[in-house]
């Protein structure tokens, strides 16, 4: 009777148990789009070198709910202008929803220049330096084809000079025509007080059609940036890849543009003025 009295308890565990574990399976979607939209500021005064650099655009936008696949809401109806310190001002003009934008834009290395954003009441300002970039050529890249943990991978090097003179802060840009993903990094001169820089472009992919391969094209662009707006970078990225784990909560990422009025309502996304050298490199 011990023995039958044993198996019917383990038959009415074994009956409670597996429908929690069928129940698993159960894609559950959660409420999350239950905050209020928030201002988005995109203003990236960027200056190809060896160019004018007389068009810029700024975007303002809207925050989407989590699960939204529509593109972003633009926000009109701004007052948008960045002026320097030499007492020059450059508006912006809105030419569709939320695109801002000013045909005639002086950018000189050296000078500090000031956003200032007035919207719905509320102005929102910010100020960067521009500063030179080094120049990227072919030269600067060096192909191996021995990369990777298997030593069978197509790798290249990026390597280029900056001042050790000067803090050094660069945004890295890279997209392969292979997998056609845009691939942004932060970086400083912390490991290269010498200003000599060093860094190895690998696919991170495990499919081979994704792998860098004979005749795909790598487009290198480097950015020269402040310190406020690298670090910016880093915890955006941060927050988009798998490198906090899994059971990490992303940070907010704050920029340098600050509600003149209230600080504690900051709108989202930065302001940059950066000087910009860009490559493209075709694997061999």
């Amino acid at each position: 009777m011990m023995k039958k009295a044993n198996s019917l308890r383990l038959i009415y565990l074994l009956a409670t148990i597996l429908p929690l574990f069928t129940a698993c399976e159960k894609v559950i979607e959660l409420d999350l789009d239950t905050k209020e939209k928030e201002l988005v500021i995109d203003a990236n005064i960027d200056w190809e070198k060896g160019t004018t650099g007389q068009e810029q655009t700024i975007q303002l936008s809207y925050t989407q709910p989590y699960y939204s696949q529509e593109a972003p809401e633009g926000a009109s109806g701004a007052s948008v202008l960045v002026a320097d310190n030499q007492g020059n001002i450059f508006p912006f003009v809105e030419y569709t929803a939320g695109t801002y934008k000013n045909l005639n834009f002086n950018p000189v290395l050296g000078r500090r220049y000031a956003l200032v954003v007035q919207h719905q009441g509320k102005e929102y300002v910010a100020s960067d330096v521009l500063k030179e970039v080094p120049q990227l050529t072919e030269d600067n890249i060096t192909q191996s084809n021995d990369g990777g943990f298997t030593r069978d991978q197509i790798m290249l090097t990026l390597r280029f000079d900056a001042n050790a003179g000067e803090t050094n802060n660069f945004v890295l840009r890279i997209k392969a025509s292979s997998d056609g993903v845009t691939r942004i990094y932060g970086f400083n001169d912390r490991y290269f007080p010498d200003g000599r820089f060093s860094t190895q472009i690998l696919s991170r992919s495990n499919k081979e059609e994704e792998k860098l391969k004979r005749g795909d094209t790598v487009e290198i662009t480097l950015f020269r940036v402040s310190e406020t707006y690298m670090n910016f970078v880093r915890i955006l990225t941060n927050n988009t890849s798998n490198n906090g784990g899994l059971f990490s909560i992303p940070n907010r990422v704050n920029g340098n543009i600050v509600n003149r009025a209230n600080p504690k309502e900051n709108p989202l996304g930065a302001f940059r003025v950066a000087q910009y050298s860009k490559v493209t490199y075709t694997i061999r």
